[in-house]
């Protein structure tokens, strides 16, 4: 079969690996110049690696692993210490690290033993979870009609364990605070990483998401025969009769005819080339239940080391929900000689919620960013900025409020040669690295049997 798939995120990376180890004829187009959709890496003027978002591999992340194995990329990526750090003012750092014991006795051991929750806190929160370490799939899907703020606080947990450990969760996840994050995607987490003790390990990729992993992905696909066309943008479907796919119609005008078609878009941009018959169907509909979270990722170069921390960091009560020093994190990029490096360090900071920054100067972001980069990290006090960048992305995951998770679409479309991929489609798992890779791994699954292969 030919599959034409459009979108080269992680999606469509991960379906045309699959389709490509079947023998089948894949061509993808990405309308960008860089492939990797919400995880692309590129490079600027002066050689540096500019970055779409702060992104780390979770021991739960087993499909992403799996892929990243067949491609030979297993060893791109560095484990790091199994804690949970939280920079807090005038530079304290507070831990919140698992016991070495069997899940979930490692979670409440690690629990009682961190130093910036109350006792009253612990208590609440080894009880309030309890319905999330013991739940299954349809009990979370049945919490979806709440936010996680109601959850928390109906289970009796602390609201100061809420604010003080949680939110930082939340905004790192889906970019958006816990009293508008549905309770269903946080308790699932809860499950995952409350039942396996290997779950909630972070990896560092060792240079960035880029290189260490999109990079391989491409190379793969194109040793296995697949085509990789950037520069291609989708402009619209021309249809059969039946509202089957006729051809597909590049921005260029350029005509692709294949025997199937695979949406690897964003929702976003998908529902904006949908023709006018699809949305008699129900499920073309939903897809206008879906939002983009706005995200922006800044990355600071400083001439000097402001933390010896080899880990993802949170921070509660500033810009950024979570980050790293990434020339201490990723050994093999951000480096002294390359680019603005000198062997400072250089911040990768996720900034969320973001949708009272996304029209504020870039400089105006990064004078505030700074300026809290001063009350957690003192010795940046002292540092010079040698270099800053600012990435906005308006629409980035979708936003995971409640009653919005019966909206996620089945890969296999009502038209008989559409698919859609994406980690917004209906797989167990989140809006994540992880979900894209399942969802690719389905959409693939699906086409072929929907075609008898």
């Amino acid at each position: 079969m030919k599959i034409a798939i459009f979108g080269a995120g992680l999606a469509g990376l991960a379906a045309a690996v699959e389709l490509v180890d079947k023998g089948h004829s894949v061509e993808i187009y990405e309308k960008r110049k860089v492939l990797g959709g919400k995880v692309s890496v590129w490079k600027d003027s002066d050689g540096d690696s500019i970055e779409s978002g702060l992104h780390i591999v979770f021991g739960g992340y087993e499909q992403l692993q799996s892929y990243l194995k067949r491609v030979g990329a297993e060893h791109n990526y560095k484990w790091k210490e199994h804690s949970l750090i939280y920079a807090e003012e005038n530079g304290k750092l507070t831990v919140f690290k698992k016991a070495n014991l069997p899940s979930p006795w490692g979670e409440v051991m690690g629990c009682l033993k961190t130093d910036f929750l109350t006792l009253r806190d612990k208590l609440s929160l080894i009880k309030g979870l309890y319905p999330a370490i013991t739940g299954d799939e349809a009990y979370f899907r049945s919490q979806d009609g709440m936010t996680y703020s109601e959850w928390h606080r109906r289970k009796g947990a602390s609201e100061h364990s809420l604010q003080k450990l949680w939110r930082a969760i939340a905004l790192a996840m889906n970019f958006i605070e816990p009293n508008i994050i549905s309770a269903r995607p946080m308790i699932t987490i809860f499950n995952y990483f409350g039942t396996n003790y290997t779950a909630t390990r972070f990896a560092f990729f060792r240079k960035n998401p880029g290189d260490s992993m999109i990079e391989p992905i491409r190379q793969y696909i194109q040793s296995k025969g697949g085509r990789i066309f950037v520069d291609a943008k989708l402009s619209r479907f021309e249809l059969n009769n039946d509202d089957t796919i006729k051809g597909a119609v590049l921005r260029d005008g350029h005509n692709i005819v294949a025997d199937a078609y695979i949406s690897a878009l964003p929702v976003h941009n998908l529902k904006k080339i949908l023709p006018p018959q699809w949305l008699a169907h129900k499920y073309f509909r939903n897809l206008h239940e879906f939002v983009g979270s706005p995200v922006i990722n800044c990355q600071l170069w400083f001439d000097r080391k402001i933390t010896d921390i080899d880990n993802l960091m949170f921070s509660q009560g500033t810009l950024f929900a979570t980050f790293a020093d990434v020339s201490i994190t990723c050994p093999d990029d951000f480096q002294s000689g390359m680019g603005t490096a000198n062997g400072g360090s250089v911040m990768s900071l996720v900034l969320a919620p973001a949708h009272q920054l996304l029209d504020m100067p870039n400089e105006v972001i990064t004078d505030i960013v700074i300026e809290e980069i001063h009350n957690r990290f003192p010795k940046s006090c002292d540092a010079r900025l040698l270099k800053s960048t600012i990435v906005k992305i308006p629409q980035s995951v979708y936003k995971a409020v409640p009653d919005v998770d019966k909206f996620r679409p089945d890969q296999i479309s009502p038209v008989k040669n559409f698919f859609l991929a994406g980690d917004y489609t209906d797989q167990h798992y989140l809006a994540s690295m992880e979900g894209a890779a399942l969802s690719g791994k389905l959409v693939a699954e699906k086409l072929l049997s929907r075609f008898g292969n």
